[in-house]
């Protein structure tokens, strides 16, 4: 990318006109550089900051309230537990993991089959299509008469939405710039916090309101309301889904903003979808990032599960009502909104990912470490160390964007690595927490806490290996673009 401000030339692929690309000098005035701190397109021409506005309106739109509903569903199954299921299905010692074990294993198989489709099939027929289909499985949740019948609507629910994550990080790595890229996957990891917060005040809204209503009890109201309110978001999703730059068929995109998409990813050297080949899949297993990323979203996983597990040390407590148990979460549901976006808009204005990963890690550790020692009788140490462990969930979102970095110049690179790293933290997370976060031994587990610690630390270890091959064996073919040049205003700006 020159950094000198001459006008490049690029042609799109599909015959429409030249679009002219006009890149900043490397140094730009302190006004600008702190506008694109606040937000990265202040800083932008007005055609290019009018596209991108356009952009965030249909894509994160989606992206955002399409993962909320989807994390709804994914979750939605501890409220239900304490909530009333546990004692009507008479549920018994590792149940609930077994309920999470079968999703996941749903989620694993549908990871890197989805990713494959999407080589093939466009994201805004696929990505919503599955929606739609998991949306009606919830609701069917409801009338589970045993937990038999919930093992295999899980698994049905985990199949479908294994398409979700990596489909929309693939998604916004098609459309996003390096310099945008950090603050739109951490608003869109947040959604899922969101969604958690938003899954308590239901159930205890439900549970106070709807209990017992037409002879329903409030757990299975809760299933009903996720899945309904799922529907309209996928139907949403075939219009406002744009594929990518060089095959949308958007009706909201129009011929010179897709030049201008295209353009945008080649100034930051990020190719376009080409046919997925034998020799692409040896470069991937035959190359670093694969393996390394698999182990450090791995431990990612397995750590933050951690904090699923505050209501069941809540329900122990007998301090709180039912409503009391599924409000007190949401405390960390928010701050992990909190930090998450904190963790966006530090890794954008650094122009790095790295730091921001660690100090996430060390932040969640603090917490664990505190329930290791499990000071049963503070309660304020207590509740300090279960909402630390909320606060890393959104480093998950800079592991990703940092995957679409070093990968930009194979779009079959990212997709595929991103659909194997997922695939290979949920294969392990379907049976690591059967054996250390044992719900018969909940709220003490006798290893858990100190396992959560050791897979923070262990993230932490993978984070700087990853950041020493970045420099030694950078992939592509050549350097990866420096991070600090981004933050200093070496972005491009299309005209």
């Amino acid at each position: 990318m020159d950094s000198t401000g001459i006008i490049q030339k690029v042609d799109s692929n599909e015959g429409h006109s030249e679009a002219e690309v006009t890149v900043s000098p490397a140094k730009v005035p302190l006004r600008k550089r702190l506008w694109s701190v606040v937000w990265d397109s202040l800083d932008k021409t007005p055609e290019e900051r009018k596209f991108i506005a356009k952009i965030d309106w249909w894509i994160l739109s989606y992206c955002c309230v399409s993962y909320f509903f989807k994390y709804l569903d994914q979750t939605n199954i501890s409220n239900a537990y304490v909530s009333g299921m546990k004692e009507d299905l008479v549920l018994t010692g590792n149940d609930l993991n077994f309920l999470t074990t079968f999703w996941n294993i749903g989620y694993i198989i549908g990871q890197l089959p989805s990713q494959l489709i999407l080589t093939k099939v466009r994201p805004s027929i696929w990505l919503p299509s599955l929606e739609l289909m998991w949306s009606l499985i919830v609701m069917g949740m409801a009338g589970a008469k045993n937990v038999e019948t919930l093992y295999a609507l899980r698994f049905l629910t985990g199949l479908l939405e294994a398409s979700a994550y990596p489909g929309i990080m693939t998604l916004l790595g098609n459309f996003y710039t390096p310099s945008e890229l950090g603050k739109r996957s951490c608003i869109f990891q947040a959604s899922s916090s969101a969604a958690q917060m938003f899954s308590g005040y239901l159930q205890a809204a439900l549970f106070s309101g709807m209990n017992g209503k037409h002879g329903v009890a409030a757990w299975r109201w809760l299933f009903i309301f996720d899945g309904i309110i799922g529907v309209p978001v996928a139907l949403y999703g075939y219009f406002a889904v744009p594929d990518s730059p060089t095959t949308s068929r958007a009706f909201w995109l129009k011929p010179k903003e897709r030049d201008m998409a295209i353009a945008r990813m080649e100034c930051v050297g990020r190719k376009p979808m080409k046919k997925l080949t034998w020799k692409v899949i040896r470069e991937i297993v035959t190359s670093w990032p694969v393996y390394l990323f698999c182990a450090i979203f791995i431990v990612h996983v397995l750590g933050i599960r951690i904090y699923s597990y505050m209501n069941l040390w809540l329900k122990a407590t007998k301090l709180y009502t039912t409503e009391e148990i599924n409000i007190i979460p949401t405390a960390g549901y928010g701050l992990q909104i909190f930090f998450t976006l904190s963790y966006a808009w530090t890794s954008d204005a650094l122009g790095l990912r790295w730091p921001v990963i660690i100090s996430a890690c060390v932040v969640a550790l603090i917490g664990t470490i505190i329930l290791s020692v499990y000071p049963e009788h503070n309660l304020a140490a207590m509740m300090t160390g279960w909402l630390l462990t909320f606060c890393e969930t959104g480093a998950g979102a800079l592991i990703i964007t940092w995957i679409n970095e070093i990968c930009s110049h194979s779009a079959e690179h990212r997709a595929i690595i991103i659909g194997v790293v997922e695939t290979a933290a949920f294969t392990f997370q379907a049976w690591v927490p059967l054996l250390i976060y044992n719900t018969g031994e909940a709220p003490r587990f006798r290893i858990g806490y100190q396992m959560a610690s050791a897979f923070f630390v262990l993230e932490i270890v993978f984070t700087l290996v990853i950041l020493y091959c970045s420099k030694k064996w950078p992939q592509g073919g050549k350097e990866e673009p420096p991070r600090e040049q981004v933050a200093d205003g070496d972005t491009a700006h299309v005209v």
